[in-house]
Order: structure tokens, then C-alpha cells, then sequence
């Protein structure tokens, strides 16, 4: 799963108005709406990105939504850079373009750096923090270019008289993207509660496989930072005030780390640790610890991947091909 988000101006149109293909314009008006329909199409295009990337794993399909991204910016980028300035003003142009060529450098060479990154994320906590870093970097510069478009767009209303009024379509765009961040946001933070918890029971469990006693209570200290994974995951809100199925299902999956840590993995570590002299009760002991352990874990985690794919069905619309 990935999400990313594109922050641009607000889409503030006049009521009534549309956006024309003229690049000359006698009104205001026009030259406000022809901005503002490239960034309307660019959103779009990126909403179908970020729609394939939180709902697929198929990486063919996520690079080739961010190469529909990548190619309408330079269309939009085009139009705007033979823009010609309105009465004078070259603010709301200069900045727009401004804007489209951050966004263009952004998709193809910040995202390009995600997408590496994306391959082997999964090999470390270090990997995964710093995929997350990346691309969330990523997104704070598409927010800096929105804000600057933003305000130079409020500048020209000043100048020209303009009241402008969102349309119930740009406000719902607008909107969506919004959530979308902070889906991408608390997203992040469940999620690297529970990989660190799931790379260290990667090394518990070859040790266990290999019967190694002490890389067995390495990985089972380590383990113990289970509390402090339940600990944050306890202190976090619920996702916009009453979302909590995916966060409970996280902090459930710590707590039974934290339970097995101070119950049957010290008895497996004893068992392990005179695994020469076990007694034919020693090893039903040890079987059913095993045994255990397997359907417990597969139980917190299976529910804990469903709460996740919930989490995203619920709060990042689908966009089909």
C-alpha cells in the first residue's frame, strides 16, 4: 500500500463560469478559470494515482497511473508557461507555473526515489522510516507549490474585483484530498507500530526454527518493545474521532506480544535452553506452545490486515481504470 497527496491551490472558481482553451482573455474571470481547470485535471489524474496505489499491489499499474500524472503536468505545464500575463499582472501565472514545474519535478524525480525505495522497504524498520520520510517530503514540497499558487490567486481576485466561490465539485475534490492526508498520515503511524513488532518476530521466529536459545532471548527482549508499540498506539485518537478498528486492531496485535513475552516464550526459552534433556512432557509442553503461539498469531494478524484494507476501502475512494 502507498499513498501519496497533491496539494494545489484551492480551485476557487466564480459561480456560473468555465474555464475556456482561449489563450487570450478580455475578463479576468476567464484567465482565473483557464488556471484553474489545469489544476482541476492534474488533481484527477493524481486522485487515480493515489486510488491505485492504497488499493493495489500491482506495481505495472501504480507507475503507470504516476506516468498519466507525470504526462498531463507537462501538458498543463505547457499551457501555462504560453500563458500570457493578464493586464500586467504576471503573479498568478508565474506562480501557477511555478507550481506545475514543482509538481513535474516532484512526480518524476521525488516519486522515482519512492519507487526504489518502495522495492525494498520491507527489508528494515530503517527502510520503511525511510520510505515514509521520502515520501512524505515529497508531498510537503507539492503543499509549499499549492500554498504559493493559492495566495497569488487570492492577490488577483484583489486586484480585479473578483468574489470567488467554490463550486460544489471543487469542493469535494478538495476535500477528498485533504482526507486523504490524513489517511496517509495516521496511516503511517499504525503501520510502523506494528512492521517494527513484525520484524522482530521475523528473527524469533529463525531462531526458533534453528532452536538457537540465544538469539531466542535476543529476539524475545526485543520483542518486549511491544508495550511501548501498545503503549503509543493506546494514546492515539481514534481516526477522525470514531475510527477505531484498524488502531485496536494494532494495539490487540502488540498486546499479544506483550502477553507471549512474559508467558510462553520464557517457557520456550527454558525448554530451549535444555533442549538436549527435554522429557517426553517437556516436548508436549513444547508442541503446545508452538501450537499456540501459530493460531494465536495468525488470528491477531489476520485481523489486523483486514482492519487494514477496511481502513483504506473506508477513506480513499476508488478510481477504476
Amino acid at each position: 500500500m502507498r499513498l501519496s497527496t497533491l496539494f494545489t491551490a484551492a480551485f476557487l472558481l466564480l459561480a456560473g463560469t468555465t474555464a475556456t482553451a482561449q489563450t487570450r482573455f478580455t475578463e479576468p474571470v476567464e484567465y482565473n478559470n483557464f488556471i484553474v481547470a489545469e489544476q482541476q485535471v492534474m488533481m484527477q489524474k493524481c486522485l487515480r494515482y493515489i486510488s491505485k496505489s492504497a488499493h493495489s499491489e500491482n506495481e505495472k499499474k501504480i507507475a503507470a497511473r504516476l506516468q498519466d500524472v507525470i504526462t498531463q503536468n507537462k501538458l498543463s505545464l505547457a499551457k501555462i508557461s504560453h500563458l500570457p500575463a493578464f493586464k500586467g499582472n504576471t503573479d498568478f501565472r508565474d506562480k501557477a507555473k511555478a507550481s506545475f514545474q514543482q509538481m513535474l519535478s516532484v512526480y518524476s524525480l521525488d516519486y522515482k526515489k519512492v519507487n526504489t525505495l518502495a522495492a525494498g522497504r520491507t527489508q528494515s524498520l530503517e527502510a520503511m522510516q525511510q520510505y515514509f520520510d521520502t515520501m512524505e517530503q515529497a508531498e510537503a514540497k507539492l503543499e509549499a507549490a499549492g500554498d504559493s499558487v493559492e495566495a497569488a490567486q487570492q492577490r488577483f481576485a484583489r486586484q480585479f474585483g473578483l468574489t470567488m466561490q467554490e463550486t460544489p465539485a471543487s469542493r469535494k475534490m478538495g476535500e477528498t484530498m485533504r482526507q486523504i492526508s490524513e489517511v496517509s498520515a495516521y496511516h503511517h503511524k499504525v503501520y510502523l507500530t506494528t512492521f517494527r513488532l513484525e520484524k522482530v518476530n521475523a528473527a524469533f521466529s529463525a531462531a526458533l526454527t534453528k532452536q538457537d536459545a540465544a538469539a531466542f532471548e535476543t529476539a524475545r527482549t526485543q520483542l518486549e518493545a511491544a508495550e511501548t508499540s501498545a503503549a503509543e498506539l493506546a494514546a492515539l485518537p481514534a481516526f477522525r474521532g470514531k475510527q477505531n478498528q484498524y488502531r485496536d486492531a494494532a494495539k490487540n496485535l502488540a498486546n499479544f506480544y506483550v502477553v507471549e513475552c512474559g508467558n510462553d516464550f520464557r517457557k520456550l526459552q527454558e525448554l530451549l535452553l535444555r533442549k538436549d534433556q527435554l522429557t517426553r512432557a517437556d516436548v508436549e509442553d513444547y508442541n503446545r506452545y508452538i501450537k499456540t503461539l501459530n493460531t494465536q498469531s495468525q488470528k491477531f494478524n489476520e485481523a489486523y490486515n483486514r482492519a487494514s484494507t477496511a481502513f483504506l476501502d473506508a477513506n480513499v475512494p476508488v478510481v477504476n481504470d
